[in-house]
C-alpha cells in the first residue's frame, strides 16, 4: 500500500503539528512494509520524518499562510502527486481534501471550531474553513477525531454518518516525562527569566483560549501568592492577542505575567517539570494535549469543564467553570495551596497518562488505512 501524508504542518508546536510528528513516528516503529510519501514544507524542519527505506519526503514551496496559493496548491497540483507516487490512499491532517481526486481519502478533523463561535476566526478565514471542511468531510471515504466530543460535533454539524467516524485519541511524546534533575530545570528558568515559582499556561493567544479570564483570575489570587507565583504564557500570539496585553498593562500585572512565545520541545518539557501548576482555561477543544503532557510530568492540572476537556482530563485534574472567574481563581488557589490535592492530581494524572500513548494511536490508525486500501474497487 502506498500511502500519503500531509505533513506540512510538522514543524510547528501547535495541535495539528504535534499529531502528525507523533504519528509519523509511531508509524515508523509498526510498519515496515507500506510505503510512505510525506509533504513537507521546503526550509522547514523535517527532522521528525523516520530515516528508514519506506518513507521518501516531497517538499512544496507552499506554505499554509498563503490561503490562496495553499488551496489552489491542495486542489490542482495535490491530486497530480497522487497519480505520480500511484497513491493508493491519502491522509490529509489538515482539514481539507484535494477535493477533484479519485483516490480513496481519509480526513483528520480535531474540531468544529469555525461553526461554533463566530468571534474566535477572522471573519474571512471562519468562511473558508467551514466551506473546505464541509466538502472535505463529505468527500472523506473515513474520518479520525480525537475525542467522542468532536465526533458528536461532527455529526451533528456538519451531518456526517457516524459510521464514518473513528475516534482515535493522540498520545503523549516520551520526553514529557519527570525530570528529576535539578540542574536541567535552574538553566531553562534563567533561560526564560524566571526567578520564582511559576504557574504555567500553553496554548496560543486567542480568545478561543481563554487567556483573558485566566488573567483575572490570577489577578484574583491573595497578594501574598502572586507575590510567590508569577504567570507564564508560553505560546504564539494569535487573533486578538492585544487584547491580552492590554488586559495585564490594565490590571498593573507586567511584572507577574511573561510571556515567552513558542517554546521548543526541548525546552517545554522542562518547563513544565519546573512548572508548579499547569491551568488550561480553554473554552474550547477538540482534544487538548498539554494538560497529559503536564501529568506526565508529575504537575498537578486544572482545566475547563468544557467540550472534550472532561473526557480527556478524567478524574485526573481540577475542573472549573472557564466562564466564572472566581470559580477559576479559587481553583487555582487551591491547587497551589492544598498540599493533600496536589499530591493526588499528580498521582491521578500519572495513572490517567498511561492511556493515551502514540504506539496505540499509530495501530488504530494503520487499521484505518488498511480498512481503506481494502475497500478499493467497492
Amino acid at each position: 500500500m502506498r500511502i500519503m501524508i500531509d505533513a506540512r504542518m510538522g514543524h510547528t508546536r501547535v495541535g495539528m503539528g504535534v499529531y502528525v510528528r507523533g504519528l509519523l513516528r509511531s508509524l515508523s516503529k509498526i510498519d515496515k512494509e507500506n510505503e510512505y510519501f510525506v509533504i513537507l514544507n521546503k526550509g522547514k524542519k523535517d527532522n521528525f520524518i523516520p530515516l528508514q527505506d519506506n518513507f521518501h519526503k516531497i517538499y512544496t514551496g507552499v506554505t499554509y499562510s498563503n490561503y490562496l496559493k495553499r488551496d489552489l496548491w491542495e486542489q490542482i497540483y495535490l491530486p497530480i502527486l497522487l497519480n505520480r507516487y500511484k497513491i493508493d490512499v491519502y491522509h490529509g491532517p489538515n482539514y481539507i481534501l484535494p477535493l477533484f481526486s479519485s483516490k480513496k481519502m481519509i480526513l483528520t478533523i480535531y474540531d468544529t471550531i469555525s461553526f461554533s463561535n463566530y468571534g474566535w476566526y477572522k471573519p474571512v478565514s471562519r468562511y473558508r474553513v467551514q466551506k473546505l471542511l464541509s466538502l472535505s468531510a463529505k468527500k472523506a471515504d473515513k474520518i479520525i477525531t480525537g475525542s467522542e466530543h468532536s465526533k458528536k460535533d461532527i455529526i451533528s454539524i456538519l451531518g456526517i454518518p457516524e459510521e464514518k467516524i473513528k475516534v482515535i485519541y493522540i498520545g503523549v511524546d516520551e520526553e514529557y516525562k519527570v525530570i528529576k534533575d535539578q540542574s536541567k530545570l535552574n538553566l531553562v528558568k534563567a533561560k526564560y527569566g524566571l526567578n520564582k515559582k511559576f504557574i504555567l499556561h500553553v496554548g496560543s493567544l486567542n480568545p478561543r483560549k481563554n487567556i483573558s479570564r485566566l488573567i483575572e483570575a490570577y489577578n484574583k489570587l491573595p497578594l501574598e501568592l502572586s507575590k510567590e507565583y508569577q504567570l507564564v504564557l508560553v505560546g504564539g500570539k494569535g487573533w486578538r492577542s492585544n487584547e491580552i496585553f492590554a488586559k495585564i498593562e490594565k490590571l498593573g500585572l507586567n511584572d507577574k505575567v511573561l510571556f515567552t512565545g513558542f517554546v521548543e520541545d526541548d525546552d517545554l518539557h522542562l518547563l513544565m517539570n519546573a512548572a508548579s501548576l499547569l491551568v488550561f482555561p480553554s473554552l474550547y477543544e477538540g482534544f487538548g494535549i498539554p494538560p497529559l503532557e503536564a501529568m506526565a510530568c508529575g504537575i498537578p492540572v486544572v482545566a475547563s469543564n468544557t467540550s472534550s476537556i472532561p473526557e480527556v482530563v478524567g478524574d485526573a485534574a481540577l475542573l472549573f467553570d472557564p466562564y466564572n472567574v472566581e470559580e477559576m481563581s479559587v481553583a487555582i488557589y487551591k491547587a497551589l495551596t492544598d498540599e493533600q490535592l496536589r499530591n493526588d492530581l499528580v498521582k491521578r494524572g500519572f495513572e490517567r497518562v498511561k492511556y493515551f500513548s502514540w504506539e496505540k494511536t499509530a495501530q488504530e490508525t494503520l487499521a484505518v488505512y488498511n480498512e481503506i486500501y481494502n475497500s478499493i474497487g467497492d
